[in-house]
């Protein structure tokens, strides 16, 4: 699809790429000393995978090498032909939204050549209400005529050097100042283009090219004002070429719909506001196809970010990202939906800090994560020791991954909000496209080997206890396996150095009572009283953490009559555990321990799949069959484990039920941001306010 000075690509291919797989062995056979529990395998597996490419006109050839290269010869299929606020001298300028369930209902206006305005008022009910045929194309066209340049982006660049002023008439050049009876100030325009007609002399290029654009972007701005009010809508979403991500046009809009609604509604911008229409019109072919039953997420590997917000800032990845964008959407075979014990989903934010609005955080975390790519890329061969393409392969995996975080130094609003999970989730798409599934496959499988073998000593010291040191002794295993995280540096580094750290090693490490946060007379309080219908429990690492510190846990939960539903990874993330290997540790733990055996029988032991890959968690976007499980069986306690998804995500989640974040702080910098030190301890027990009364 050609669009004015834009040629569009959007396609729909499938994707081979290697996943880990596991296998139990036949453990009724003979057992000797030193077998693994489980086999892993790299397999193929085949994914569908959306693109949306723009290249610039001038740059036809690279496009035309890119069909050729990408779309000829292949079993590609061509298709049917995140929202963010703008505040131009505010710390972060672009100020990313999360999209909820109740966007509806809203305006969007799609800027092409001229402008279209649609009422949405749910997924399947929208109507134009409106349009100008004053649009992008206006502002190119008489652009042109003005100034003799025909790039659009080169109108662009020349209004961003310019002063409307010297063109353009306002209040105070007719007034000598503000008029106060009318409420208007002396800088406000009152006539586009008015010098030029009292004024004999030569305007610039820039400074015509700036008072178009003004005059354009105010006109649909006051048009899109005119509509909401009209509508009573609130939230007005811009999107169209016009746009293409420019400081200079979502400034001026912004502007104009807070002026003309003294800051009733909201302008909303999209960063890949150019494949709007190419999504929409893939949507409405794929509906033969039951959309349904599974969802799309964005590929960070493959996206290319939103260009500088001025091009002094970074002129070179300007150039670049203006001669080529990319946005990857993979499909997920599994619908993601909320978790029903959100307490208001509208409102839900996963991530605790955003890093766009944090300089000192996110000066730390992009250092962090640099700092530790060469151990991810040694741990990357390491997990293909028999392959010798994989130093080549990680090797370009660094190189991939670091160019990223360098571009987020620059422009963190590069691809959207900027989080710790953004970062995390980054380096697994970029680890997955080139080839290294499961880079922590091997320790995970030595590891659970090892945690196994001391099962059920750990169970018969606790059953020992009375009931009260019982449950302190379970909480305080829970945190001693939570120490075991190879995402950690700092607990890497001494798993690394020292192989014998073991589980009585981590208690010892962990912060001594009063825990930085500590709810845990509460909690035990709670426990005094009737048990919990049903526990949801979000696990985190394998080996100690999940064998010696979650299911001694959720065994005592069972046998005080709760139910437990235990929510892993679909896919790998560090050394978290997966549904998969999850699946043969339970089964290998029944065949030693009665309590759970039995649970697993009776169907008081679910193993269910969260729906994802990454080592935060989405409350927002999890399986629906994990969402069934949790209405179906009347879940009223939820339990959240580690960092990644207590801490980084969900430490500010609101529920509706009671519920328990833990972590030990394995970082010293968070540690000390928060109040503590390294290894201090997060006990959170939150009961909703209406619970309470």
């Amino acid at each position: 699809m050609r669009c004015g000075s834009l040629t569009k690509l959007a396609y729909y291919s499938t994707v081979q790429h290697k996943v880990a797989k596991v296998r139990s062995f036949d453990h009724s056979a003979k057992e000797a000393e030193g077998d693994p529990l489980y086999e892993i395998s790299v397999q193929e597996e085949i994914t569908a995978r959306l693109h949306f490419i723009k290249f610039e006109n001038a740059y036809i050839e690279t496009c035309l090498d890119f069909i050729k290269d990408h779309l000829v010869n292949t079993e590609t299929k061509v298709i049917k032909a995140t929202a963010f606020v703008y505040a131009k001298h505010a710390d972060s300028e672009f100020r990313f939204q999360n999209t909820h369930p109740d966007i509806f209902p809203y305006l969007l206006i799609n800027i092409g050549s001229g402008v279209s305005i649609v009422k949405v008022e749910a997924e399947d009910k929208f109507e134009r209400i409106g349009g100008s045929s004053i649009g992008g194309g206006t502002f190119w066209g008489l652009g042109a005529l003005l100034t003799k340049t025909k790039r659009f982006d080169e109108l662009l660049q020349l209004a961003s050097k310019g002063q409307h002023t010297n063109v353009d008439m306002l209040v105070k050049d007719i007034y000598g100042g503000a008029y106060g009876s009318l409420g208007l100030t002396g800088d406000l325009i009152a006539s586009s283009f008015g010098k030029s007609a009292t004024t004999d002399k030569e305007f610039s290029k820039e400074d015509m090219a700036k008072s178009l654009l003004h005059m354009i972007s105010n006109d649909i701005g006051q048009l899109a004002c005119l509509y909401a009010k009209l509508h009573n809508l609130t939230r007005v979403y811009f999107g169209g070429f016009f746009i293409r991500g420019h400081p200079v046009t979502m400034h001026t809009i912004t502007y104009s719909i807070n002026f003309f609604t003294k800051g009733e509604v909201q302008a909303l911008f999209l960063r890949h506001e150019g494949y709007l229409g190419a999504i929409g019109a893939f949507l409405k072919g794929a509906e033969e196809d039951n959309p349904n039953q599974y969802s799309w997420g964005e590929n960070y590997a493959g996206s290319s970010g939103l260009m500088s917000v001025s091009p002094e800032l970074n002129p070179v990845q300007r150039a670049r990202s203006g001669t080529f964008d990319m946005l990857e959407m993979d499909r997920l075979e599994r619908q993601l939906v909320n978790l029903p014990l959100l307490q208001d989903p509208t409102s839900y934010i996963p991530d605790t800090v955003e890093l766009t609005e944090d300089a000192l955080a996110r000066e730390y975390w992009l250092y962090c994560f640099e700092e530790a790519l060469d151990g991810v890329v040694k741990r990357a061969i390491a997990s293909q020791k028999d392959q010798p393409v994989a130093v080549e392969r990680a090797e370009k995996f660094r190189q991939k991954y670091r160019h990223k975080l360098q571009t987020l130094r620059h422009q963190p609003f590069a691809y959207g909000s900027l989080t710790v999970r953004s970062l995390l989730d980054t380096r697994e798409h970029c680890l997955n496209e080139f080839n290294f599934p499961d880079p922590y496959s091997k320790i995970k499988q030595k590891e659970n080997d090892m945690a196994l073998k001391y099962y059920l000593k750990v169970v018969k010291s606790v059953e020992e206890l009375s009931w009260e040191q019982r449950q302190f002794t379970l909480a305080k295993g829970l945190l001693a396996g939570n120490v075991f995280d190879w995402g950690a540096k700092a607990v890497s580094d001494v798993l690394e150095s020292d192989p014998e750290f073991g589980f009585e090693q981590a208690k010892q490490q962990l912060q001594e009572r009063p825990w930085l946060v500590d709810a845990y007379n509460q909690w035990i309080e709670r426990l005094k009283g009737p048990p919990h219908k049903c526990a949801l429990f979000f696990v985190d690492n394998s080996g100690i953490d999940i064998i010696l510190g979650v299911f001694p846990f959720i065994r005592e939960l069972l046998i005080r009559g709760t139910e437990v539903v235990l929510a892993s990874n679909s896919g790998p993330a560090l050394n978290d555990v997966t549904n998969s290997e999850l699946q043969i540790l339970t089964e290998r733990i029944a065949a030693m321990d009665p309590v759970i055996h039995t649970a697993l029988k009776e169907d008081r032991l679910a193993l269910v799949q969260n729906g994802s890959s990454s080592p935060c968690l989405d409350l927002s976007r999890l399986d629906k069959v994990l969402a069934t499980v949790v209405r179906e069986r009347g879940t009223d306690l939820v339990i959240i484990e580690g960092m990644g998804r207590a801490i980084h995500t969900n430490y500010y989640a609101m529920l509706s039920c009671e519920s328990l974040k833990l972590a030990v702080i394995k970082n010293s910098w968070l540690a000390e941001r928060l109040g503590g030190k390294i290894f201090s301890v997060v006990f959170k027990y939150e009961v909703p306010s209406k619970a309470q009364g």
